[in-house]
């Protein structure tokens, strides 16, 4: 137990030492990205996504984003805008014909919804995945 506390901890503080105050007082971090952790589009329509850094999910980032489906003859299938507070995805249907996912935030920033504070990406997140 202890030692599961102890690596959430490093793991922590590591994400707080590579986000880089500016000289305006504004806090940025570049290497964030999305990610998908699990995806069923097709079976179930549902996708669950986070905001992550180095392959390691941060919960408690938030931004609000679209999420494209895309078939096999590019055609753009599903546009859907979701505010970022949940990142498990559930589609009215699966869509069997999907396969491409886009993922594209809708500002260069992300929130830290624990203190409310923004931090800037440099250019919006996003997502592109095809799928098998």
């Amino acid at each position: 137990m202890y030692k599961c506390l102890f690596y959430i901890f490093i793991l922590s503080g590591f994400n707080l030492f590579s986000q880089t105050q500016l000289e305006n007082g504004e806090w940025e971090d570049k290497y964030l990205s999305f990610k998908i952790s699990q995806e069923s589009i097709r079976e179930k329509g549902s996708i669950n996504l986070c905001i992550s850094k180095d392959s390691i999910c941060i919960e408690n980032l938030i931004v609000g984003f679209t999420v494209r489906l895309i078939d096999s003859k590019g055609v753009q299938i599903s546009n859907s805008l979701w505010t970022g507070k949940n990142m498990e995805i559930e589609f009215k249907k699966a869509f069997p014909e999907a396969i491409e996912i886009l993922v594209e935030a809708g500002a260069p920033f992300v929130i830290n919804k624990i203190t409310g504070t923004r931090i800037s990406t440099g250019k919006p997140l996003s997502l592109r995945k095809y799928l098998k």
